[in-house]
Parts: C-alpha cells; structure tokens; sequence
C-alpha cells in the first residue's frame, strides 16, 4: 500500500480585539450580595490594562456629586485636541498635571438608598442600621469594577468619603491595592484602625484627611501612627466629606499633589 502524504496548512490568521473606548460613563446596573441592584457608571481609561478608582460618596449623597467635581476627568487624563484647553481639569490650579502616561479607568456608584439604586429613601433609618448592607455595595462596586473592559482587576484602588471613607478600607481585599479616605469615621460599625493596620501590613498604601473640627474624623485618623505605608492629612475648620472635593475653590492647596502621590504608589 502506498505511503498516505500530508499537506501542512498555513496557521489561521487571530484577531485581538481592540481597544476603543471614549472618555464618556458608561451606566452599569449590578447586584449585591443579598440581591439588591445597585446603579454605578464606569468612565474608561484611554488605554488598556488601566488601574480603577471606585469613588464612594457619603450617606445622603450620591455618585452625581462625583461629577461636580474636577476628578474624574483628571483621573481619566484624556488628551483633548491642540488648542482646546488643559489636557485635564486642574480645578483652577489646585489639581497637578497627570503625568501623560498615566491613565485611571474610574467606576462610581450610588448605594443602596441613594440615588439611582433602590429603595429611594433610607435617610429616616440612619446609615448604622444599614452599615452590613452598605459594605455589601460597597463590595459588589469593588468586584464590578474589577471587571469592567480594559481595567487590570490586580489595580482597585478605593476613593471615599464619610460612610464611602469606610468602606474602601473596609473591603480592600481581592485586587485592592490601596484606599484613600477623607473625613472617615468607623460609621459603618467596623473599627477603622485594625482594618488599616491589616492593610498597611499586606503593603497597601492608605491615606486618611479630615477637617480638625468635625468630629469623630481626627481621632479615626489618629487611631494609627503615621509611617511609611500609612499618612495624615489634616486641615482646620470643619468641612466633611465631599466638601473638600466637589467645588475647586473648597480643595486644599496640597490636597492634589497628596492624591497624586498615593496613586503612584498603589500601583507600583
């Protein structure tokens, strides 16, 4: 019998998607450990394999105000053509340039009560009442952020403020890489110290600021000795929360280039 003879094929041709977001939110519906549906928006980074901030604003607020502010679009860093203005919103100044290489995908969300997600009203109950609940949103925002496109689900980092000051120190866990906290509390019934101390133990980068007269932040902050994992940032009078955030005139002179250096190091 004759010898059986083979043609070698050419290989098939593969395809790798491509990258193409826009610097416009994307709404996002997603689900919380007991089932409820929350509401978020994911802004994209311009480039693939980007870190995320996960923005968690305070208790009778919501992720709209997050789009007051100048943040954002600096954390995105889009380039806008020549001509048009800054390549980022510096909040008069008061935000530094974002080095051009770096670009932050950035995922916001309202929690339960608040906003887009339901119930539409928690505000009579007090948000101790619902501290587990708030944790499981704040949870399902880190796990829903991980997976957005173009997002390394190694790079979370956590942006809070009040009740969301919390939470991103509370569940840093799976792909977290550090937390910044501004004017936090220990509001959702979780020790605020022992949770940083674990984080700054497992070489995360965390960050707590607050307003010397508004109380109980000065001594959350205090609760842990400064280092080099770990910094304080404190300002006098008696703002909260998303005060020091949302308008550029009510930003601290420091409080971009402290920013800015936190997220250099949490994604080192």
């Amino acid at each position: 019998p004759s010898t059986p003879t083979f043609t070698a094929l050419p290989p098939t041709e593969t395809f790798t998607p491509t990258y193409n977001p826009n610097p416009k939110p994307v709404r996002q519906t997603f689900t919380a450990e007991d089932g409820r549906q929350l509401v978020g928006y994911f802004y994209p980074a311009w480039k693939p394999n980007a870190p995320v901030v996960v923005l968690m604003h305070q208790f009778q607020s919501e992720q709209a105000m997050w789009q007051k502010s100048p943040i954002v679009a600096w954390l995105q860093n889009w380039a806008v053509p020549p001509g048009q203005g800054a390549p980022t919103q510096s909040a008069d100044g008061l935000l530094p340039s974002m080095p051009t290489e770096l670009s932050f995908a950035v995922f916001t969300f309202d929690f339960r009560g608040h906003g887009e997600s339901l119930p539409a009203d928690l505000g009579s109950d007090g948000y101790r009442k619902h501290a587990n609940e708030f944790l499981m949103d704040a949870k399902a925002a880190y796990q829903t952020a991980r997976q957005m496109p173009g997002v390394d689900p190694n790079r979370v980092i956590g942006i809070g403020t009040s009740i969301g000051a919390d939470a991103v120190v509370d569940v840093c866990e799976a792909g977290c890489v550090g937390a910044f906290s501004i004017s936090p509390g220990s509001f959702l019934k979780v020790e605020y110290g022992p949770v940083v101390r674990k984080l700054i133990a497992e070489g995360k980068p965390v960050r707590c600021m607050y307003a010397v007269n508004d109380p109980p932040s000065p001594e959350t902050c205090q609760s842990v000795p400064q280092g080099d994992r770990y910094k304080i940032f404190a300002y006098g009078g008696q703002k909260h929360g998303m005060a020091f955030v949302v308008l550029p005139h009510k930003m601290e002179a420091d409080f971009g280039e402290n920013l800015l250096s936190f997220l250099e190091e949490a994604i080192q």
